[in-house]
């Protein structure tokens, strides 16, 4: 009888699983702007946690150590709007002669090659033709770009009010929510577990294209590679979009410093480290962050970019570690993990099987 219940409880345990996930998928779809500013604040104080919590046992107040960790995150992000402001600004005479030379070249080609009279005629009838329609398009333009605007200012907002919170009040909400939880304890702390592991993974990625973008501007002879090296590396915690944006800064000194073909070589460079040699590097990253398998990785990565998009992109390692440890810990009795009766504490019974080797 106690083990039909056993049983009983573990498959309505998955199924509760299975139900959180669905959920959270339509949630995430319903509610992008939220749900990343939640997510973020999620990710953010359970890796920044660990130190909150080393400040508290030497004496500092939870909310002071809080607030340490919000302004670490003001500072970080600060500090790579003066990066990019103070290069842009001392390259900015080269970027525009570079511009202005391109775009002259450009003109030339396109006048060997007969074109320029065609393609200034066409451009001139369609102005003609579509002016009205262009001048009606203006206003939901900017009524577009006052709305996303608005969104990113309280989404940092709800950002940063809910990471303070979450490392403030952290102890207190996992207590709290700890009774609404099938697996308890042991669940949250390995969930707590694999989303530090994630941010390792994300370091260890941020490194490598730090590394692939700062050895090919050394090469290119780019200026500011320290800064390039720094906004690459922080960049990569704002996943796959803020990659791309420090990509985009690093084209732009290129083209400053050495012209269209420097930043043609430059985009080569942001493609593959951005694009192939990360997704060749991401699964063994995050494999090995998580004490998971590189081809788990993958299939999870593939499934959650057809699922939600790219937010499913970034969560999918995480998730699928959280599914794994959910299952290993479902089928690993207490008396059957090695090393810890059946009477120990949930937290050690927790580190054991997720020590436990696949």
């Amino acid at each position: 009888m106690d083990a039909l219940r056993t049983a009983g409880a573990k498959a309505w345990a998955i199924v509760g699983i299975v139900l959180a996930v669905v959920a959270a998928v339509v949630l995430i779809l319903l509610l992008k702007p939220l749900v990343i500013a939640l997510l973020g604040a999620l990710v953010v104080s359970l890796a920044l946690s660990p130190g909150v919590d080393a400040l508290a046992r030497r004496g500092l107040k939870r909310g002071l150590g809080a607030g340490l960790g919000v302004l670490l995150l003001i500072g970080l992000g600060l500090l790579v709007v003066f990066l990019v402001v103070t290069g842009l600004a001392s390259q900015w005479t080269e970027l525009i002669a570079s511009l202005n030379k391109a775009v002259a070249d450009l003109h030339q080609w396109l006048t060997s090659a007969g074109l320029v009279g065609s393609i200034a005629e066409s451009a001139r009838d369609s102005l003609k033709s579509r002016s009205s329609t262009l001048l009606s398009g203006i206003a939901p333009a900017l009524g577009n770009l006052a709305g996303t605007t608005a969104s990113l200012f309280i989404g940092g907002f709800v950002f940063l009010f809910t990471t303070f919170f979450m490392l403030k009040d952290g102890p207190q909400m996992a207590r709290a929510a700890q009774p609404w939880i099938p697996l308890g304890r042991p669940w949250m702390d390995q969930v707590g577990r694999i989303i530090r592991g994630y941010v390792v993974g994300l370091t260890l990625l941020g490194a490598f294209n730090a590394a692939v973008v700062g050895l090919g501007a050394l090469l290119l002879g780019v200026p500011l590679i320290g800064t390039l090296l720094v906004i690459t590396l922080l960049g990569n915690y704002v996943p796959y979009l803020g990659a791309w944006v420090a990509g985009a800064y690093a084209v732009l000194i290129a083209l400053a410093s050495g012209g269209p073909k420097t930043a043609v070589i430059m985009i080569i460079v942001v493609f593959l480290a951005n694009g192939t040699l990360q997704t060749l590097l991401q699964p063994f990253a995050y494999g090995a962050a998580l004490r998971m398998r590189p081809l788990t990785i993958l299939l999870s990565t593939v499934v959650g970019g057809l699922l939600a998009g790219i937010i499913g992109v970034m969560i999918a390692a995480p998730v699928a570690a959280i599914v794994q440890h959910t299952v290993q810990l479902l089928r690993t009795p207490r008396p059957a993990v090695a090393g810890v009766p059946a009477d120990q504490d949930p937290d050690d019974l927790a580190r054991a099987v997720d020590d436990k080797p696949e």
